[in-house]
């Protein structure tokens, strides 16, 4: 029983971690964007939906003064929403910037929305973090149906399986759409669609709302899941991560971004539950980022589109064609 309950948790990470693989992919593997504050995008919307739907003062230390205590959903769909619109705020400094100007400002940004939510302790409780976040519809469960009870996490792995299944839909449409053409026109020379009269800020600032609004949604669901935020779990190695994840899986592969995050938050996992007598075992931690970062330097050296990148694109282009 510990054993599946082990596994609906993992679950649920790697479907929220998916999320986050498949907002940055729109930005890297679409657009060509170099974008480092995808960690950012995701405190906002943990933030955002956890103010919304806790009381103020519901800090370890009770410090917060802001709450209002609204229903799940609300907190939800806000987060989504404020997510895209800080990472349209933060484009709109960078929009015209490429390569490594990008990234610094980028990462600029992710860092000062964490230097926010760690020092405006009137909002966020600061360092100390927030606690007692609602869990939507928690009251109903366990359920029993059948002699079968279903538990509450059993219940969310399911929910964030489909909402992750609608993403994955909707931003691979997407990419074979008119407006994806044109993303994937910018990443390999934005000279061509701009000569061509398209509005080539407008669409990277489109691209990059659409990636911080589902890495705020991801956000959410990470918060109301484990009832606690703090500003530790958002540094700067979990967009690395990610990026990883989406390099694995390759760059402009929806299905390559999921099976990436599968693949790194198997490691992380499954190197958490080894056996403390194994030698080096106060090592795990560094062996983990070891084998992630030998993981990279196998596939880009021998498959640099990623295990998914050319299969994708080829059925999009044979898709099209059919239409």
């Amino acid at each position: 029983m510990a054993y599946a309950t082990l596994l609906v948790t993992v679950g649920i990470i790697a479907a929220i971690y998916a999320l986050l693989a498949i907002g940055l992919n729109i930005h890297w593997g679409d657009t060509g964007l170099l974008n480092f504050a995808h960690a950012g995008f995701f405190a906002v919307g943990a933030y955002t939906t956890t103010i919304l739907t806790t009381p103020a003062g519901s800090g370890l230390l009770a410090e917060r003064a802001v709450g209002f205590d609204l229903p799940v959903v609300v907190g939800v769909v806000a987060a989504t929403v404020l997510a895209g619109a800080v990472g349209v705020v933060i484009a709109l400094t960078s929009v015209r910037l490429e390569g490594d100007y990008l990234a610094m400002v980028t990462l600029s940004g992710a860092e000062m929305i964490r230097l926010v939510i760690t020092n405006e302790s009137w909002l966020t409780s600061g360092a100390q973090g927030i606690n007692g976040i609602p869990r939507p519809a928690s009251g109903a469960f366990p359920l029993e149906a059948g002699g079968v009870v279903v538990g509450y996490d059993l219940f969310y792995l399911g929910l964030t399986l489909a909402i992750l299944g609608a993403t994955f839909l909707l931003f691979r449409r997407l990419s074979t759409s008119p407006f994806g053409r044109v993303l994937h026109a910018i990443r390999e020379d934005e000279d061509v669609p701009r000569a061509l009269g398209k509005r080539t800020p407008m669409f990277k600032l489109k691209s990059f709302g659409l990636g911080a609004g589902i890495a705020g949604l991801a956000g959410a669901l990470w918060a109301h899941f484990f009832f606690a935020i703090n500003p530790t779990m958002f540094l700067p190695s979990l967009t690395f991560s990610v990026w990883a994840a989406v390099i694995i899986g390759g760059a402009g592969s929806y299905v390559g971004a999921i099976a990436g995050t599968v693949f790194l938050v198997g490691i992380r996992q499954v190197t958490r539950f080894l056996p403390s007598n194994i030698p080096l075992s106060s090592e795990i931690p560094f062996v983990r980022l070891i084998v992630i970062g030998a993981a990279l330097i196998v596939v880009l050296y021998y498959r640099p589109q990623g295990l998914f990148g050319d299969r994708e694109r080829m059925a999009a282009g044979q898709s099209m064609e059919g239409e």
